[in-house]
């Protein structure tokens, strides 16, 4: 389906038994893809995941909205966790930019490495989907929908993407910091990027806990593929 902004959405894939819209269409089964099925090597998909993060933990600290941490695993999967600082709709929107750079980043970083292709673009939109899950959680108005709705979601991902443009040389400046470490406070992060950790409020935003109260009941939170 080809939405308002003219990007097309592929509606046939599944992730929970939730259609999971993407971008670039993905000929294989979920829970039978991965990394390393396309081409990558274990550092490679690392390195990806830490870029996803890092594109959460730098956009949010650009943006004014305090980190608390972010974390990259040996294996897959990774964390990020902001928390509220004045809790108004331009910090609601921020946190939301913030969110959804992760998958962008992501893409951009597999564009300039020369690593891009539809398959792996496709696997960074399905890193995303604890991240759309959390955007949707927050209940954005106009909500966004897939080819449908009031805005399209290709607007956050446009909005995520001018976000990116501004700070890309600090998540990589970032990035191998974070690899070597495998964690970094928020203030380590503000450290390494020269952007100011702005102090947060008392009541925190963590981006997994948040999504845990987001899940449909009795489904599993697992690690990004």
């Amino acid at each position: 389906m080809t939405g308002i902004t003219g990007v097309t959405w592929h509606h046939d894939y599944v992730v929970n038994g939730v259609p999971y819209p993407l971008r670039n269409r993905l000929d294989w089964p979920h829970d039978e893809i991965n990394d390393r099925m396309l081409g990558f090597t274990d550092e490679e998909s690392r390195t990806s995941t830490a870029v996803h993060e890092l594109g959460h933990g730098v956009v949010w600290l650009a943006a004014g909205v305090h980190v608390l941490y972010l974390g990259v695993g040996i294996g897959p999967g990774g964390q990020a966790a902001c928390a509220s600082v004045t809790q108004s709709p331009q910090e609601r929107l921020a946190r939301v930019i913030g969110t959804v750079a992760g998958e962008r980043a992501v893409d951009r970083w597999l564009r300039e490495t020369g690593r891009w292709t539809p398959e792996h673009a496709a696997m960074a939109e399905l890193g995303a989907w604890q991240d759309r899950a959390y955007v949707f959680a927050c209940d954005p108005q106009p909500r966004p929908g897939f080819g449908d709705g009031e805005i399209d979601y290709s607007v956050l991902h446009d909005l995520a993407d001018q976000a990116l443009s501004a700070s890309w040389d600090n998540i990589l400046a970032a990035l191998p910091v974070l690899l070597r470490a495998g964690r970094m406070t928020g203030d380590q992060l503000a450290a390494c990027t020269g952007l100011p950790n702005t102090p947060p409020r008392e009541r925190h935003v963590n981006l997994r806990s948040e999504l845990v109260a987001a899940q449909p009941s009795g489904t599993e939170l697992r690690p990004r593929p």
